[in-house]
């Protein structure tokens, strides 16, 4: 199937590993220009290079902080100037880590009582700020092509906040983030552009196997008792593939998918409780 994105131009944040990285593979597939921003250099000039292998000419680089909206600008700006007006977003920034000397200490772990005010004002710079800012530097070049395709990569806590785990903080700003796009994509509505919000969970990222060793550490168990605890909770039995999250945001940006907006997508392998 032809998804109509040959000659788009996206930008992709979180894009040097993961679900970033393969969110833009796929759209570099369906033909569309791609830059690619996260705040590590070396990984992000590996991750140009490889895709870049596959479509010459079409993948380029910006080292950045996406939670800064002065710098979503820049990298905004030099993707227009590179390739042209943008026409796909897609904001992946992950939640602050608070005990960044501790592997996996994230996301947001801490209890509604031990947690301090500046953590919670930095998660909403991490996820709510992040994710505004690069839809309102993108907006004006989707309003003026009448076209465009904004896409969040949150969590299932958006609907179904995680009280079991000691997830504050995101349980706490990833709803705010779903109903900021609920209300961006009404607002838009009229000029072509879809907002969408994708909700994942247990994908088998480096960032998520590194939590699950934090976690078996933090209960005294082992990652394999950690694990089957999370598996023993999807239907299908298994964590998913960042590719299968880059599948759902590749539709979501095709000419296809112009009627699906305004909405947080589960992708958690059939663990919602929601109809």
């Amino acid at each position: 199937m032809d998804y109509g994105l040959a000659g788009r131009v996206a930008v992709v944040s979180g894009g040097s590993r993961g679900i970033g990285r393969a969110i833009a593979a796929a759209l570099v597939r369906e033909g569309a220009s791609v830059v690619v921003t996260a705040r590590t250099p070396a990984s992000l000039d590996e991750t140009a290079a490889a895709l870049g292998a596959l479509a010459p000419g079409r993948v380029e680089a910006v080292p950045a902080d996406m939670t800064d909206p002065e710098q979503v600008r820049r990298v905004v700006d030099v993707a227009r100037e590179w390739f042209g007006p943008v026409g796909i977003a897609v904001s992946n920034v992950i939640g602050h880590v608070i005990d960044a000397g501790k592997e996996g200490s994230g996301p947001g772990a801490g209890t509604f009582a031990s947690m301090p005010a500046g953590e919670y004002r930095r998660e909403f710079d991490h996820l709510l700020v992040a994710a505004w800012a690069l839809a309102d530097a993108v907006i004006p070049d989707m309003r003026d092509q009448r076209w465009g395709r904004i896409c969040n990569i949150g969590s299932g806590v958006a609907r179904e906040p995680a009280t079991h785990l000691p997830h504050v903080l995101p349980n706490a700003v990833r709803p705010a983030v779903a109903g900021m796009y609920r209300m961006l994509a009404a607002r838009l509505r009229d000029d072509g552009i879809t907002v969408n919000n994708l909700l994942t969970g247990s994908i088998l990222t480096e960032r998520n196997r590194a939590y699950w060793r934090w976690l078996a550490e933090d209960r005294g168990s082992t990652v394999e008792e950690v694990t089957a605890g999370f598996t023993a909770g999807i239907p299908l039995r298994r964590f998913g593939e960042p590719e299968e999250m880059a599948a759902v945001v590749a539709f979501l940006c095709s000419r296809q998918a112009g009627r699906i907006t305004g909405q947080s997508i589960p992708v958690v392998g059939g663990g919602s409780a929601h109809l």
